[in-house]
């Protein structure tokens, strides 16, 4: 599971990868501003939200149009998650079928926590059995606290992020927790620095080619739950093909959605579809005190 958060300045919370036009064939709930009609409306300023336990357990079917396939799906938080916590779900059932009567199930969560209590969040799961498709059958079982279940928006995905193998070129600081440690693939190893008069904070990263960078991850140290309040709060991403001429692609100002917690990752979506080698993010201020700590740096494409 994958948490994808939103982004401020010239991010943007228009999806980066081609998504399948659903429509909605039935669902739980009737109430016209709040109804199951409003999981597939492309607002993620509208939403579903429902508690009738009695209904359980609350079900969404969305028709692709025809039979279809789809790498990953996606779960989008409500516009008030933060302020009305424990609607998220945490258990459900994802089928699929070409008649409505006969089902294949294609995915089961059981108690899974992924789902935050932020506003407008994507968090992205893939399907554990794939096949072809016209009507995709969510049932939500179980929420985080209560009966009362919204989201705002449920996102089908034709195709899936690709990692992109990314070398270290540069960066702040060096040594055991230097900045090479934020592309070394390991999750257990970090990039940790505390040198004010360094700041902004920056590592250059190689993709070997150039790219369209549709999304980066950050993934936090291996000891931020006991060590909190160094996650970067404002940032920004650069791309380049040269190494001398960066255009900024991305800024994010008081960053909420990456918490205290070991070894998560959150990405962050990029609006900019120009094709770079390198990418360059500066770190120009943190959630407390100047120490910076990321176990890793990752660019899908």
């Amino acid at each position: 599971m994958l948490v994808l958060a939103g982004t401020m300045g010239l991010a943007t919370t228009v999806l980066a990868q081609e998504t399948i036009k659903t429509t909605l064939v039935s669902g739980t709930g009737n109430d016209r501003e709040e109804g199951p009609a409003m999981i597939c409306d492309g607002d993620f300023s509208t939403k579903w939200c429902v508690d009738e336990p009695s209904l359980m357990p609350y079900t969404i079917i969305l028709d692709a149009g025809s039979p279809t396939s789809f790498a990953e799906y996606g779960l989008v938080t409500g516009n008030d998650t933060q302020d009305y916590p424990d609607r998220n779900p945490v258990t459900w059932v994802l089928s699929g079928s070409n008649d409505k009567q006969n089902w294949t199930v294609m995915d089961k969560q059981e108690n899974d926590r992924t789902l935050r209590d932020e506003n407008y969040q994507e968090y992205l799961f893939k399907p554990a059995q794939k096949g072809q498709f016209r009507y995709y059958r969510f049932e939500f079982k179980k929420m985080a606290g209560g009966t009362r279940i919204q989201l705002s928006e449920i996102i089908l995905h034709k195709v899936g992020r690709t990692v992109v193998k990314a070398t270290f070129v540069s960066g702040t600081g060096n040594g055991k927790e230097g900045a090479a440690m934020v592309s070394d693939g390991l999750f257990y190893t970090k990039w940790c620095i505390d040198e004010p008069s360094r700041m902004p904070y920056s590592i250059v990263l190689d993709a070997g080619s150039q790219i369209s960078l549709c999304e980066y991850g950050l993934v936090t140290g291996d000891d931020t739950h006991s060590y909190s309040g160094r996650n970067p709060r404002n940032w920004k991403v650069y791309g380049s093909n040269d190494k001398n001429n960066w255009k900024m692609l991305t800024e994010v100002k008081n960053d909420r959605s990456m918490r205290d917690e070991n070894e998560q990752e959150y990405r962050f979506r990029v609006k900019d579809a120009a094709a770079y080698r390198y990418y360059k993010f500066e770190f120009e201020k943190v959630w407390e005190d100047t120490r910076i700590q990321l176990s890793e740096i990752k660019l899908y494409k």
